[in-house]
């Protein structure tokens, strides 16, 4: 389990030097170097940051209920690779404006985080980036309900937090929920869970260089994400064969 911190601990006004410097220490622009050579499809997603009152806060979206795939579901704003993107980075730059209005020249990108294994084995690497606070998300209703902001320090808080314990990839696993004032079209509350609100969690403790102030499993090393991330990836790759596959190239 990991070591807990008090939310009074958590400093509330990081410089926007100081995060930048947080997220660079652990950029993951390198991390399928030397790995395994492997089809395996790709995805990005956006980590938008921006301040109000000098508190940093994460924009997120809620997915359209009609939606075969995550329906209803929070998410950051992203989605699948394409063939004509040049990079992963243009991936997440170019679904963020597709689903919520959000012009790629007013991303200023940052860094990658380590990726992550979503449920139907995408290979999900998240970019986190500043946009403006005055952004007003202008929603795809084909693909997302509404956008909403949250600052990023509730995702170490245990207030508004629950967890629920199972089983991935057959080890325990702790799912993390965050229980949010905003409501969605229908009235019900909207929570973050799974993927999201892990990957939120990665983002913060490197920000406010903290664990979260909730139980964790073994899996979530704040102070090391990419010891944690290549240990997830190296076991979906034993996991589906993907190992006997040749190694030495980028993914």
């Amino acid at each position: 389990m990991a070591e807990l911190a008090s939310t009074s601990e958590i400093p509330k006004h990081p410089t926007k030097d100081e995060i930048c410097q947080s997220l660079l220490a652990h950029d993951a622009s390198t991390f399928f170097e030397g790995k395994p050579a492997v089809d395996i499809p790709r995805a990005a997603v956006l980590i938008p940051l921006f301040f109000k009152n000098e508190e940093l806060y994460v924009l997120l979206t809620l997915r359209s209920q009609h939606l075969n795939t995550h329906g209803g579901e929070v998410a950051f704003p992203g989605g699948k690779q394409d063939e004509g993107d040049v990079d992963i980075v243009k991936t997440a730059l170019r679904e963020s404006e597709e689903e919520i209005g959000l012009p790629q020249d007013q991303v200023e990108v940052i860094s990658k985080v380590v990726p992550s294994i979503a449920k139907y084995g995408i290979v999900v690497t998240p970019i986190v980036g500043f946009i403006s606070e005055d952004f007003v998300p202008q929603p795809n209703p084909d693909e997302v309900e509404c956008a909403f902001s949250v600052p990023l320090a509730d995702f170490l808080s245990d207030e508004n937090h629950t967890l629920q314990r199972g089983t991935w990839q057959d080890r325990p696993w702790i799912m993390h929920f965050f229980h949010h004032p905003h409501t969605t079209n229908a009235g019900k509350k909207i929570v973050t869970w799974g993927l999201t609100a892990h990957m939120a969690m990665v983002v913060a403790s490197m920000i406010y260089k903290r664990p979260p102030n909730f139980e964790t499993d073994k899996g979530f090393i704040w102070e090391n994400p990419t010891k944690a991330a290549e240990e997830t990836y190296f076991r979906f790759l034993s996991r589906n064969g993907y190992v006997e596959q040749q190694e030495g190239s980028k993914l």
